[in-house]
């Protein structure tokens, strides 16, 4: 479903779901000649054209609302970079995730801005704020949920004795599977959190996550839906010494600074994991690295899915790894681990294991 119009405040601009219209900040000059989203029950497709001055580089910011009759509105968010080519223009086209969507649904712009890498942020403003498609998409119920396969664990360990002063915990869980069938199989993990204490006690809740074996992949890939708030995940049948399960970014707060930046006693990482057929086992274990910069933006930090036989990298690197770049200094978020958590700096990009443990999802 797309739908495109054309206003005449701005010759030169078309633009699709989400407008620009011609407003130019004197700090700069940038030009966006039109971003199209072309929204299905499962994903969109975002097209993004336009020119810029060479010497401005940041990110495009864009929210859009989906909106049904039946529920609460619901807000996607997410960003596209600028990268000029040698004619100071750009374009970019990717297929993001979304939903599954259930029901009638319309959508509508939330916001756009460019915030330039040098910190300059500029809100571009659309032909109509209140622009919506006028036929309604169509979304039937979602699939029913795979076989109740599911069972918990609990995995505790330790923090090292390295203070942590600032920056940000990246606490990631891998795992292993025997039994996966030859058609495929799909291992869940839900309702996940992270427990320990410093200045007082923590309950993190850590994203879900998705993790489809597949007997069409070739290699393994892995994104995040911030719908639902989950990891997605793609591996080949006979998947990896490593899988990546799930991730959380966890922003070092002030008061557990001030309290000396050590965890007392145990971080215990609980959470349910399901799968699709019988007689799966899976062996998981986490760890946790410090980061002196890194993003809540799961996208942009591109996290490494496998061990072995990643999609578009074989550089050895653990499962979970943030291959990403972050945008405001152009370094790869690995240039910034420090010691602290489960690691010590240097290459140890995940932080040290935790001991591994055995889960066999037992269907109801």
């Amino acid at each position: 479903m797309r739908q495109i119009i054309r206003k005449g405040l701005c010759p030169s601009l078309w633009a699709a779901l989400l407008s620009i219209g011609c407003v130019i900040p004197l700090r700069a000059t940038i030009e966006v000649d039109g971003i199209d989203i072309a929204p299905t029950c499962n994903s969109y497709t975002l097209t993004a054209w336009g020119a810029k001055v060479p010497a401005l580089t940041g990110v495009v910011k864009y929210s859009f609302n989906a909106m049904s009759a039946s529920g609460p509105a619901i807000t996607i968010t997410d960003s596209f970079p600028i990268t000029p080519d040698e004619w100071s223009s750009f374009a970019e086209f990717a297929t993001k995730p979304l939903g599954p969507l259930a029901g009638s649904f319309t959508f509508a712009l939330g916001s756009v801005e460019f915030d330039g890498d040098d910190g300059t942020v500029i809100p571009l403003v659309p032909f109509s704020s209140s622009f919506t498609y006028t036929a309604p998409l169509s979304c039937g119920p979602p699939p029913p949920p795979p076989p109740a396969c599911s069972a918990t664990s609990a995995n505790s360990s330790d923090f090292n004795g390295t203070p942590i002063k600032s920056g940000y915990i990246w606490f990631n869980a891998d795992f292993t599977a025997k039994g996966i069938p030859s058609a495929g199989a799909t291992v869940t993990i839900q309702n996940a959190t992270i427990q320990f204490t410093e200045d007082k006690q923590y309950n993190l809740a850590v994203p879900n996550a998705r993790i489809t074996f597949s007997p069409a992949a070739l290699c393994a890939t892995t994104t995040f839906d911030t719908l639902t708030n989950t990891w997605n995940t793609t591996v080949p049948i006979g998947g990896s010494d490593e899988i990546f399960a799930t991730g959380l970014s966890f922003p070092v707060p002030a008061g557990f600074v001030n309290a000396g930046g050590k965890v007392s006693g145990p971080v215990v990482w609980n959470g349910t994991f399901g799968s699709s057929a019988p007689g799966i086992a899976i062996q998981w274990k986490w760890g946790a690295a410090v980061y002196a910069s890194f993003s809540t933006d799961y996208n942009a930090l591109k996290v490494l899915p496998t061990h072995s036989a990643a999609c578009g990298s074989s550089n050895g690197d653990h499962a979970g790894t943030p291959e990403g770049t972050n945008a405001s200094s152009g370094s790869p978020f690995r240039n910034f681990v420090i010691g602290g958590a489960r690691g010590g700096g240097g290459s140890n990009f995940t932080g040290s294991w935790s001991g591994t443990f055995s889960v066999n999802p037992v269907c109801h």
